[in-house]
């Protein structure tokens, strides 16, 4: 049987919730204590990182979770049909664009000029690593982005330039240079319990800075290899430390009605049958015997498929006969841990350990980082199942199944595809979007179908289009995509289009 080397086993709860400081001259009659005319870091902080889990939990993970095949369309909805078509357009994403670009990234800006002016390094340090983690993800899910000339709307810089993706890729490992070059983890001055990833320790955000650069060097593998390499082996001379347990970088939600999930918030207001279980994924878990199967999906209470999993062939939901009879009870809904139904509760994972583990067992795999792949790569999948709640017993049963050895005398695809699988498998309907890009870099797992419903062919979607609030007003914007058309760093074609 397969053993986990971990250190501690620990069941902290985070709580959402924010801390309030002011400070007041009184002896100023000019100044209202009650009114201030700006808004501290400390609460700005809690605004940036609240509004960033909105949006990469609702309509990021819903498409994502599609195009990852972790969902599809449910039978009697059609909310997210186009999804299944492939069918998006320049407005589909127009109002997420606006939203991440005024909202989590502008308030990073903020924060970064106002603990600037004051000296607080920590928190320009914590809003110029989100600020990287944010641009990655518009750039991965775009291409060419506005990033050096972005965030300027202020000084009269309306227009802003599209930088290359290989511009922007540089400009990230800058952009976590400089928020780590900036952490003090001696200084008293730091965030608190606004800090709804790490409560201010300092540690963990360098941790979280250093695994992040080494997900952006992965990213370049294929396309720029030499530049992924040289990165990552400077790093591993250095001595980084990354992500470990105790050390996931997520947003926690509660019952309270008003800072619930986001995706279960969503699937309250536009009914539950609408998203369901892709056969894709959860017919891989349930041939793999996985007990994670019962985290990331209910189980049907309908007949025929009353107490057990039934998934829908990705894209199928509409063909199937009858679908207007059908019972969405009948089919498998994404689990209380993930959003679904049943989990207000749950939470936004922006880096889980398991997560950086994959990272880590891949850059080893490569021959570019220190280590034992084999055992990092069974280390990702115990804290994956930890991380849900699952015991060692239960991993250590999973991991004992042929199907699951690291192959330790493979190819490096092989070694990439176990990885690769188990990094997909493990963010399923917590992390789509991080989950379906690997795939587009990647080309694993190798198992997924063109959706039934496809409007592009015999055709897999490879980025979001540019959106109709750039294309209108913003004459920079490079010339309009199509959904097939691949991103900068997706070049290796295995299993794609």
């Amino acid at each position: 049987m397969r053993t986990i080397r971990l250190i501690k086993l620990t069941a902290a709860a985070a709580l959402l919730m924010t801390a309030v400081s002011c400070k007041k001259d009184y002896l100023d009659v000019n100044v209202d204590p009650n009114n201030p005319t700006k808004a501290t870091v400390d609460l700005v902080l809690p605004t940036a990182q609240g509004y960033a889990a909105y949006n990469l939990g609702n309509p990021y993970q819903v498409l994502a979770g599609f195009w990852a095949q972790v969902w599809t369309q449910g039978p009697t909805g059609s909310q997210f049909q186009a999804y299944d078509q492939y069918s998006i357009t320049s407005s589909t994403f127009n109002t997420q664009w606006i939203n991440m670009y005024a909202g989590p990234l502008n308030d990073l800006r903020y924060i970064v000029e106002e603990a600037s002016k004051n000296g607080n390094r920590n928190y320009a340090a914590v809003a110029k690593l989100m600020q990287a983690y944010i641009f990655q993800v518009m750039t991965d899910l775009h291409g060419d982005i506005p990033f050096s000339e972005a965030l300027q709307g202020g000084q009269g810089l309306t227009t802003p330039k599209f930088d290359s993706q290989q511009d922007v890729y540089d400009g990230l490992i800058k952009l976590v240079n400089d928020g780590l070059a900036l952490v003090d983890e001696n200084s008293t001055s730091h965030p608190g319990t606004d800090d709804f990833f790490y409560h201010g320790d300092m540690h963990q955000w360098r941790k979280f800075g250093n695994t992040l650069k080494l997900k952006i060097y992965l990213r370049q593998a294929y396309v720029r290899p030499a530049v992924a390499q040289s990165g990552i082996q400077a790093m591993y001379a250095a001595g980084d430390e990354f992500i470990d347990q105790g050390d996931e970088a997520s947003v926690p939600f509660t019952n309270v009605t008003f800072n619930q999930h986001p995706l279960y918030a969503h699937i309250k207001s536009v009914g539950e049958f609408n998203i369901l279980a892709s056969q894709t994924a959860l017919g891989s878990l349930l041939s793999l015997n996985d007990p994670r199967a019962d985290v990331f999906y209910k189980r049907a209470t309908a007949a025929p498929n009353t107490g057990n999993h039934a998934g829908i062939l990705q894209g199928n939901g509409r063909n199937l006969p009858n679908p207007a009879s059908l019972n969405d009870r009948q089919f498998s809904k994404p689990g209380a841990a993930v959003g679904g139904p049943d989990g207000p509760a749950a939470r936004v994972i922006f880096i889980s350990e398991a997560e950086s583990y994959f990272l880590q067992a891949e850059a080893v795999a490569r021959g570019w980082g220190t280590g034992d792949a084999e055992q990092l790569y069974y280390d990702g999948i115990a804290l994956s199942f930890l991380s849900w709640g699952l015991s060692i017993a239960q991993f250590n049963t999973y991991a004992s199944q042929p199907a699951i050895d690291y192959p330790v005398a493979g190819t490096l695809e092989q070694k990439l595809k176990a990885i690769i699988f188990q990094k997909w498998t493990s963010m399923c309907g917590s992390q789509n979007v991080e989950a379906w890009t690997e795939w587009r870099r990647t080309g694993y797992p190798d198992i997924f179908t063109i959706s039934a419903t496809s409007n592009i062919g015999n055709k897999f979607p490879a980025r979001l289009l540019y959106p109709d609030s750039e294309v209108t007003s913003n004459p920079n914007t490079p010339a309009q995509k199509t959904v097939t058309d691949k991103v900068w760093w997706d070049v290796n074609t295995t299993g794609q289009n």
